[in-house]
């Protein structure tokens, strides 16, 4: 009897280090794959010894900026700037760490700062600018936006992270939002698991998993995870250096707030969802203190990815702020 159990698991057992390698090699191949997509040399700036990519379109007289979220990289805003690039300059780019760009040592504020005003200089990108941030983009770009006011025409923030939002939540909210320990999905990520994953669920169910941008991380997830970590990671230090950033002057100032008609993607707990929505929704009106000529719009029938529910909303209120 014991035989066979020890039979049994040995048997369990090289059959799980065959799956891992047989994984392990899947990804492997597929990485080789998708690297072999990267962008051209002149997509890339090199900013403190490091590779910066970028996608630079349009050649209009001032320029629109598009800052990313958690882990977001350049091709989310592919369709609103292709869209704007019609009339005006426009840049995306991927953050350290994200996509096709250099890692970074430094975490902070003035790291985010100074990489996108070496970049925009770089690239001739005109003056003035726009900044269009989503998400955790709301925090990665306000030191720049305090730094370079003068030369802004206008920010619209895409239901932007509010600095003070893990202060205000409670414990079970905040851990009811923390992914896995990093070394566990590292391992998955490596063995193919989470490739497999997002072949069968998208990243998001806002848009079918067929959509561009649920294909976009099933392909390019593991340039994305050790970028999206370490912010993660870092939420905390980074809300703190913004929070001490209270206004932008007189720079006009758009809050695009998400209405969640449906509900909050992934959130089961209806209480925890209540409590969210709540501080949400007042920290959002707390963003229009940033400027003393803001307003608030909101997006009806959209969740927390407005971007791709409902792009055309983001493009009108650009085009408001833009000069004639």
């Amino acid at each position: 009897m014991i035989k066979n159990i020890f039979k049994i698991l040995k048997i369990a057992f090289i059959s799980l280090l065959v799956f891992i390698f047989i994984g392990f090699l899947f990804e492997q191949i597929a990485r080789f794959y998708f690297d072999s997509k990267r962008p051209d040399n002149n997509e890339f700036a090199k900013i403190d010894g490091r590779n910066i990519h970028y996608k630079k379109q349009g050649n209009g007289s001032c320029t629109i900026i598009f800052e990313s979220g958690l882990g977001g990289d350049y091709l989310h805003w592919q369709e609103i700037q292709k869209k704007l690039s019609k009339k005006y300059t426009t840049i995306s780019y991927d953050k350290a760490g994200i996509l096709w760009s250099d890692p970074s040592k430094e975490i902070s504020l003035k790291r985010y700062s100074r990489d996108l005003e070496e970049l925009l200089k770089l690239t001739n990108c005109p003056k003035p600018y726009i900044l269009v941030g989503h998400s955790f983009g709301g925090i990665t770009s306000r030191l720049f936006l305090q730094k370079n006011k003068k030369d802004m025409a206008g920010i619209v923030f895409v239901d932007v992270t509010h600095p003070k939002q893990l202060e205000k939540s409670s414990e079970a909210l905040r851990n009811s939002v923390q992914p896995p320990p990093r070394i566990l999905l590292s391992f998955l990520n490596e063995i193919g698991v989470i490739r497999i994953l997002y072949s069968n669920t998208g990243f998001t169910t806002v848009v079918p998993k067929t959509h561009w941008f649920n294909q976009n991380v099933k392909k390019y997830f593991y340039r994305i995870f050790d970028g999206m970590m370490t912010e993660l990671e870092n939420d905390k230090k980074l809300m703190k250096e913004a929070s001490v950033i209270n206004g932008f002057g007189s720079v006009p100032l758009t809050i695009i707030t998400a209405k969640y008609p449906d509900g909050v993607e992934g959130m089961k707990d209806k209480k925890l969802e209540k409590e969210y929505l709540t501080i949400h929704n007042t920290l959002q009106i707390d963003l229009l203190q940033l400027s003393s000529n803001s307003k608030q719009v909101f997006a009806e029938k959209s969740g927390h990815y407005i971007t791709l529910q409902k792009p055309d909303l983001i493009c009108n209120e650009i085009e408001k702020l833009a000069p004639r």
